[in-house]
């Protein structure tokens, strides 16, 4: 047999392809004055007193981690002010889609004045219980219309549909009840005012404000909606109580991120362009101000929070050209929570994918993990 003979310019190619990622991956994600820099990573060190670690009891530090948590975030000081809260809901008029579903505008009370809308999505020609697949949104005034396939017009429909972004009604005609709600603080129904431009005319971050000199956060709030949205969906007769999956964009995917690691009942989270570290290398914050948690340092970082969506189904999603993330970190920090599952023996539970574009939903990458986790593909 002849010996293929080696052409010198593919390997000078691949060389310099090589140093060029090299180089791209090694290069700061940002860069700030040296008195800066130093006085960011001393502070932003924190204690991280709930950092997991191989030798401790993992159902022991689950309960305990989960529970530092919650009061951190302000969700426990929620729980005890709402207490006697009963949510209430509306069901609006239900509408057939193109045969395949139903869809249909409802709003749910989660606490006094609160009204958060949402879209109920089932699948048409079927009495059997089903996949539950509940898809919060990031920073998109329309997101819940936006991920229900309920276009304001023929521009939302084309902006939307050329990025993949209507996932719940992707979730409805492959065979799964989807709810598309509105997240608080980022839709145009549930917006916190900015008078006077305050907080930079930005009213995801005048609710951070609000938020924190009451001793929760917008993150608190999120998550407190969606378990307000799962205990009514929980009694559904057509909901599979084991087969709920939450997924979001963007700020829908750190409120996928948290909401999985304090609620069991999620039982697959896919949280898409987010899950990162709280951090940078150099200093620099990722995540949007709404999204800040104030002392997380002092408790931990995303790895502790992948750490607390085990033994359940976790798939982190990310675009490579997404300029809002760094890859070595988002690697770094997926890396440390494999290994986790790598420990439970169960590393197929959990896993980390590129899609090839920026800042958007991957479905191609997403439904065939879902699907598989939840048994509807080998």
């Amino acid at each position: 047999m002849k010996k293929a003979k080696k052409n010198p310019y593919i390997l000078i190619a691949f060389l310099l392809l090589s140093s060029i990622t090299a180089y791209s991956q090694d290069k700061p994600f940002v860069s700030y004055p040296e008195k800066i820099s130093n006085y960011l990573k001393r502070i932003q060190k924190g204690d991280q007193k709930y950092k997991y670690t191989k030798d401790k009891n993992f159902k022991d530090w689950q309960n305990e981690t989960r529970a530092a948590l919650i009061e951190l975030i302000g969700l426990k000081k929620m729980s005890i002010e709402l207490k006697g809260h009963a949510p209430s809901i509306q069901i609006g008029q239900k509408e057939e889609v193109n045969g395949k579903f139903s869809r249909t505008l409802c709003k749910i009370e989660t606490e006094p004045g609160v009204h958060v809308p949402f879209y109920l999505l089932v699948p048409l020609n079927t009495n059997k219980k089903l996949p539950l697949v509940i898809c919060p949104h990031g920073h998109d005034t329309e997101g819940l219309h936006s991920y229900s396939g309920a276009y304001l017009n023929e521009d939302h429909r084309k902006k939307i549909t050329a990025r993949e972004g209507n996932i719940a009604e992707q979730a409805a005609l492959r065979g799964m009840i989807a709810i598309a709600p509105a997240t608080r603080g980022l839709a145009n129904e549930l917006l916190v005012p900015d008078p006077k431009g305050r907080h930079g005319n930005r009213p995801c971050r005048a609710q951070f404000m609000h938020c924190i000199i009451s001793g929760r956060t917008p993150t608190a709030e999120r998550v407190w909606d969606m378990q307000r949205i799962i205990d009514w969906a929980w009694n559904h007769p057509r909901v599979d109580q084991k087969k709920i999956i939450m997924t979001g964009n963007s700020g829908g995917g750190v409120l996928t991120a948290y909401s999985a690691a304090i609620d069991n009942r999620i039982s697959i989270a896919v949280p898409s362009c987010s899950f990162t570290s709280v951090t940078s290398s150099e200093g620099f914050i990722f995540h949007c101000d709404c999204c800040a948690v104030p002392g997380i340092r002092d408790w931990g970082d995303w790895t502790e929070l992948g750490a607390l969506i085990a033994p359940r189904n976790l798939l982190i999603a990310h675009g490579v050209s997404d300029g809002l993330h760094r890859k070595k970190d988002v690697e770094s920090t997926a890396t440390k929570i494999k290994n986790v599952y790598l420990g439970l023996g169960i590393g197929n539970k959990m896993e980390m994918e590129w899609g090839n574009s920026g800042h958007r939903f991957y479905p191609s990458i997403m439904w065939p993990f879902i699907e598989k986790a939840i048994g509807t593909r080998g």
